[in-house]
């Protein structure tokens, strides 16, 4: 299924995910949709992941927010898990809106669209799966989520962890980090 975490606050997001069963350079778990401004990664099947990400580019071509981006990507999501008995998968956008207002949107053929826009002084995180959720939460506790780098070296830590209970899930992290432009 491979791991994709986020830690996000006003200032920063941190995106941190492994590089999957393929061990391959080009088969990271992320794509840069606009350059420092936002992302798109994801975890599970594999032609939806291509599907999301090629969505994802054209929709920003045309001009969409991040937010219609995901509820887009979310309903073609849907439509083709009702058509077709599709394996999990979930995707988060990630990034800052035009007036720089930090958001992630959680996409998933499972549930409902989530969406999440850290307030001044918030730190919000989230980690496919619940049992990585909590070990995220620990090593937040532990490392701190201030800073890039203390967000970062809680990701990495959960990514290690993960790796010992979660199947196909490797060591190798791949991390971007977008800031606020002031």
């Amino acid at each position: 299924m491979g791991l994709v975490s986020i830690v996000a606050r006003e200032d920063f997001i941190s995106l941190v995910t492994d590089y999957g069963t393929h061990q391959k350079v080009d088969d990271i778990r992320f794509k840069e949709l606009i350059p420092n401004t936002a992302v798109i990664a994801y975890s599970g099947d594999e032609e939806y992941a291509l599907m999301a990400a090629n969505a994802a580019e054209s929709l920003v071509m045309q001009g969409f927010s991040l937010k219609e981006l995901a509820e887009s990507i979310q309903s073609l999501i849907n439509d083709l898990t009702l058509m077709v008995d599709g394996q999990p998968f979930e995707a988060v956008v990630a990034g800052y809106s035009q007036n720089g207002e930090a958001q992630y949107h959680v996409i998933s053929n499972i549930k409902p669209l989530e969406s999440y826009y850290p307030r001044t002084g918030e730190s919000l995180y989230y980690v496919n799966g619940h049992e990585s959720m909590l070990v995220l939460e620990n090593s937040l506790k532990m490392y701190g989520m201030g800073t890039v780098d203390q967000a970062q070296a809680a990701q990495i830590h959960l990514l290690q962890e993960a790796s010992k209970f979660i199947p196909n899930v490797h060591t190798n992290a791949s991390s971007h980090v977008l800031k606020k432009v002031n």
